[in-house]
């Protein structure tokens, strides 16, 4: 985590960001907007569960469904 990204399912990444890291630091921040559902995932604002896909050491993309709430349409989302 610490000089790269963690790795993992939405549910793993999400510990790791929520204080589960070496350094027990908590990167999530709920005042943000940042929310986690009852599975432990990182949810967008419409309650769906983001999709993380590694693409190497240094570099995530970031995948919010939109409104819709249907990965891989029209309103995806996506940062890296």
């Amino acid at each position: 985590m610490f000089g790269g990204n963690p790795v993992g399912t939405n549910q793993e990444i999400t510990q790791a960001l929520n204080g589960d890291n070496p350094k027990q630091i908590n990167f999530l921040n709920p005042d943000a907007g940042m929310r986690v559902n009852a599975l432990g995932e990182l949810i967008d604002a419409w309650g769906t569960p983001y999709f993380f896909h590694q693409l190497s050491a240094t570099e995530m993309e970031i995948r919010s469904a939109g409104p819709d709430k249907v990965m891989w349409t029209g309103d995806d989302l996506v940062t890296k």
